[in-house]
């Protein structure tokens, strides 16, 4: 049987179409065989098959440079049913682009919203013309037919239309005998409701075309991209960390059982999706510092902090059930989640109930089953959470003994006829209990319609089990952060690792797939945490504390040469040495500058200075100032802050990498040193700065997110969303746009240049538009932070006359958040507090107290945790009412 291959694709100069052939492996795919097809002037591709007694042929269209893939036609593998195997087979197919269908081909819509219990089949394939589209974007109770100029399509009357087999949904198909057809064929798609027949919308464009199909041939024509005449869904949903949420069954902080709560909620308000904070293990020294929950030690395991104790294991002894109970009434009873002192209650409980507990855990199937799927990662988690509290520190260079990650090893110290195995064997169960209670809650959620939406950290710890095992994959010789944006004008320096993109690619960024597909047992949807990254990462230097002397990489450095061929004459001296004139001095120090050159600095050169030995690196001033203890106040603060930034007193930083090649330093132009320049030299550098931070680096950062970002979005059927904050390249949105992947549009950080503020209404469709996120402050607090800002917001933003109330009234967060519910995005995601604002008498009494998190605090301690408990809120049907009301309102 002969198959021939057609597909119309407009290639560039160099490339080639190719006919991938492949093999089904479960639920995975291998390339078979990859044909270079053939092309006449019209891009018309096609190419040959032979196929002898197969029923199924699976296959799929890739771009190819010299018979290298470059990459493939998007979605899933195509696959042809042979139902005749006597006759040969004409394809006619379409290039499979996204055309934005691609969020509706994850499980958010799929298994959720647009899952269709009931697939309808049609009586048989009569025909030798099967018409096959190729559509994600369908509700459930609606279906798609055929109308045309043929008799067996209707001749164009609706009444007659065809219902179209859904058997293979997202493929639907017809099929039709050419016999009884005159050609051309034209026909279009119709979208009808499954109740009513009523046909709720004819497909845009024009009339699809067939000029003519051989009778004594199969003929299968694909069809892709219904253009959709009705408007796409559109959502609303809730942004609040696991730890904020409050119940009168959670023990001092909130658990995964309080999601069932809140997805409770989410259904009486009428939204579909509740979205998390990272929620993994972050446990370092025991203490509230362990409360950043991007700083995980394991992109695997969960967090313990977020167990049900009793669900775990019972307390047997009255007298210690007492006890506990007046633990979690006591810690219940605070208005913050007391990270620390909760996790020392819970460990306590756990160990309490592990000896009885866990001998029936671990001779259960069900257990057996989860740590032979996940003993890779679980076993090296659990001996480095043992090893951890043996020796005193997570930092595994110090460790006396296993500070070199080995497998054996490491299988040797966790066997379980060891004498400490319990130490070790608590981590396992800790970490069933909470896949179990977790994944219950995921199906709870998706039984009653609501998404669970995860955070995907861009760095690791590098004191976590996954540096510890795989150090290659790490740069830890550098910091990742971000240079200076709209939360941190010093940058933010996060003490993660980078990744070592070069040697991850060999392996087709296994590290990364299956990091995501472990959060895809928990979740539908996740968050990108500064998708910046993939593109290119700040890295700072391992001894700076701040930002500023950071650099991009990967990036394109200047030479030397390079430099003075722009005209600009070199001087090591005075581009890379700090500036310590005596009047920068002066004006940063005051009254203390006598003080500070006496301690910190040294003469180098009249009125000129150098820091001492000592302190000659922003993390020797770190310490200094750390060592102070108690005798640190506003002098202290200012002269450490003022030390940092002669430190930064730069024109340019060397790579790390190659230290013949020069970044400029970002935010050069506030700096002295800038300043001290003549204006020709000034002119020049500026020229240089915006060559390099705005326009050198685009395509080539591009690429590089064109190599990670879709072999990773691919690795599993969750919904992506990318946060795209910050010192945004112009290549960015192409690249989003190009994979589909849902923006982050907040009012305050708009994108279009010279605006103050970003409109609602000009939210892109594929995107997720919200007020505010844990980085910022609420609405109420964020209204009392600057009342000019406020001021133009209140006349521009919300086009309210004269001057703007002290507080954010009832009635004007009502007005923002149904501002932000009439976008055209895809989905509105309003942080808990802002929802609470549309009602005052449910508002906190100080709307400061409810921000998370403050990105220029790399200390912050992460304890909000929400005012009411959630049974509560269940019962404010007035409000919980109102809410619904806006959210269907906006059509959402």
């Amino acid at each position: 049987m002969n198959i021939q291959f057609n597909v119309h694709y407009k290639t560039e100069w160099g490339q080639a179409l190719c006919l991938v052939l492949l093999l089904p492996h479960e639920n995975e795919y291998s390339a078979k065989q990859c044909i270079e097809m053939h092309c006449n002037e019209e891009m018309e591709w096609t190419t040959d098959v032979n196929v002898n007694n197969a029923d199924n042929l699976y296959y799929r269209y890739a771009v190819s440079v010299s018979r290298h893939i470059l990459f493939y036609e998007y979605g899933d593998p195509r696959c042809i049913t042979f139902h005749d195997k006597t006759k040969n087979v004409n394809i006619i197919d379409n290039w499979r682009g996204p055309y934005g269908d691609s969020p509706f081909a994850t499980t958010v819509f799929s298994d959720i919203f647009f899952k269709r219990n009931a697939l309808v089949k049609s009586e048989s394939y009569k025909g030798n013309l099967l018409l096959r589209l190729n559509c994600v974007q369908i509700e459930p109770g609606r279906h798609f037919a055929v109308v045309g100029n043929q008799d067996a399509l209707g001749n164009w009357d609706v009444s007659k239309k065809v219902r179209m087999d859904e058997s293979t949904f997202p493929v639907w198909e017809i099929s039709l005998d050419t016999r009884k057809m005159t050609f051309p064929l034209e026909y279009k798609y119709l979208v009808v409701d499954t109740a009513t027949d009523e046909v709720l919308a004819w497909g845009g464009g024009p009339n699809r075309k067939l000029t003519f199909a051989d009778n004594d041939e199969h003929t299968i024509v694909s069809d892709e991209h219904f253009q959709r005449t009705i408007p796409s869904w559109k959502g609303a949903g809730v942004a609040i960390p696991v730890f904020s949420l409050r119940s009168k069954k959670s023990f001092g902080t909130g658990e995964f059982e309080d999601i069932r709560l809140m997805v409770d909620w989410a259904v009486k308000t009428g939204q579909k999706l509740i979205q998390t904070l990272p929620i993994n293990d972050t446990i370092l020294y025991h203490t509230n510092y362990d409360s950043y929950p991007y700083n995980a030690v394991s992109v695997y395991a969960l967090h313990p902090i977020y167990l049900s104790p009793e669900k775990t294991g019972k307390i047997k002894s009255k007298e210690r059930k007492a006890y506990y109970d007046a633990k979690k009434a006591e810690l219940n009873e605070r208005t913050f989640s007391d990270y620390q002192n909760v996790m020392n209650v819970k460990w306590e409980y756990f160990k309490e109930i592990y000896p009885a507990e866990s001998k029936k855990i671990f001779a259960s199937p069900e257990y057996n089953t989860f740590f032979e799927k996940n003993r890779e990662w679980l076993v090296p988690y659990a001996a480095f959470s043992y090893l951890r509290d043996k020796f005193k520190t997570p930092e595994f260079g110090k460790w006396p003994e296993f500070g070199v990650y080995n497998k054996a090893a490491i299988e040797e110290l966790t066997s379980p006829k060891r004498p400490y195995f319990d130490e070790i064997g608590i981590y396992y169960f800790l970490q069933f209990h909470l896949h179990k209670q977790l994944s219950e809650v995921h199906d709870y959620a998706r039984e009653r319609g609501v998404v669970i939406k995860g955070d995907i950290p861009i760095g690791v710890s590098p004191r976590s089990v996954d540096a510890w095992v795989d150090p290659e994959l790490f740069n830890t010789q550098v910091q990742a952060g971000a240079p200076p944006d709209d939360f941190s004008a010093t940058g933010q320096n996060w003490g993660f690792p980078t990744y070592n993109w070069e040697l991850m690619e060999k392996d087709g960024y296994q590290w990364w797939k299956k990091r995501f597909q472990k959060l895809a047992e928990y979740f539908d949807a996740y968050r990108i945490d500064h998708i910046l990254g993939f593109f290119r990462i700040w890295e700072i230097p391992v001894n700076d504390v701040w930002g500023l002397t950071g650099s991009f990489n990967p990036a394109l450095p200047f030479t030397r040469q390079e430099l003075e061929t722009q005209g600009l004459w070199w001087d090591e001296e005075r581009y890379l040495k700090p500036y310590l004139k005596e009047h920068v001095l002066y004006a940063l120090f005051g009254k203390y500058t006598d003080d500070v050159i006496r301690e910190y600095l040294l003469p180098d050169g009249w009125q000129n200075y150098k820091f001492k030995p000592e302190f000659d690196t922003q993390k020797k001033i770190e310490a200094h100032f750390a060592s102070l203890g108690y005798n640190f106040g506003n002098k202290e603060v200012l002269i450490r802050d003022g030390l940092y930034m002669l430190h930064c007193e730069v024109l340019f930083v060397r790579d790390q990498r190659d230290p013949e090649k020069y970044h400029p330093r970002i935010s050069m132009h506030s700096s002295a040193s800038f300043r001290d320049l003549n204006d020709e030299a000034r002119r020049l550098l500026d020229k240089i700065y915006v060559d390099y931070f705005y326009h050198r680096h685009n395509e080539f950062w591009k690429q590089q997110a064109m190599k990670k970002l879709p072999a990773l979005i691919s690795a599993t059927k969750m919904l992506v969303c990318g946060e795209d904050l910050g010192m945004v390249p112009d290549t960015v949105p192409d690249v989003m746009n190009a994979l589909e992947i849902l923006s982050l549009e907040i009012q305050r950080m708009p994108k279009k240049p010279n605006a103050e503020f970003a409109m609602p209404a000009d939210a892109p469709y594929r995107s997720v538009c919200t007020t505010s996120t844990h980085d910022m402050n609420p609405i109420r607090a964020w209204w009392e932070e600057d009342p000019a800002l406020t001021q133009r917001f209140y006349n521009r933003a919300l086009g309210m006359p004269g001057p703007a109330p002290e507080k954010c009234e009832q009635w004007i967060a009502e007005k923002i958040v149904d501002q932000h519910l009439q976008s055209g995005a895809m989905w509105v995601i309003l942080p808990w507090q802002d929802w609470i604002a549309v009602e005052s008498k449910l508002w906190l009494p100080h709307p400061f107290a409810e921000r998370i998190n403050v990105p220029s605090n790399p200390r912050n301690f992460w304890c909000y945790r929400m005012h009411i408990p959630l049974e509560k809120l269940l019962k404010e049907d007035k409000f919980n009412k109102r809410l619904r009301e806006m959210i269907e309102e906006a059509g959402r």
